[in-house]
């Protein structure tokens, strides 16, 4: 059976932070390819309206990766409780696949 792609999502306050786990996942070979951008959220936290700027990072790789990038976004994140999402990714070119597998590979 083929290898799922995914996407995992995660917010960080910093660039500085975001730029470390994206090069954290590409050398440990845990995402083939790791985008950020500058994002605003608005949240409730301890039942307070909150608003912060963040930056959004979506790490692209397989669901049999996902567990081993979770934990690692647990140990490297500074936020109390990260959010640390899975999007399946259900279409795709074969080259595009082959791509994120040849990557991520041990």
């Amino acid at each position: 059976m083929k290898d799922s792609l995914i996407q995992v999502q995660t917010t960080v306050l910093t660039e500085k932070e975001a730029r470390a786990i994206a090069r954290i996942m590409i050398e440990e070979k845990l995402s083939a390819s790791v985008q950020f951008l500058p994002i605003v959220s608005i949240y409730t936290w301890n039942g307070q309206s909150e608003e912060s700027e963040e930056f959004l990072i979506i790490i692209k790789s397989t669901q049999s990766k996902f567990e081993k990038i979770k934990k690692r976004l647990e140990e490297l994140h500074s936020y109390e409780l990260p959010q640390i999402t899975s999007i399946k990714i259900d279409n795709y070119s074969l080259e595009y696949s082959s791509w994120i597998a040849k990557e991520t590979r041990e």
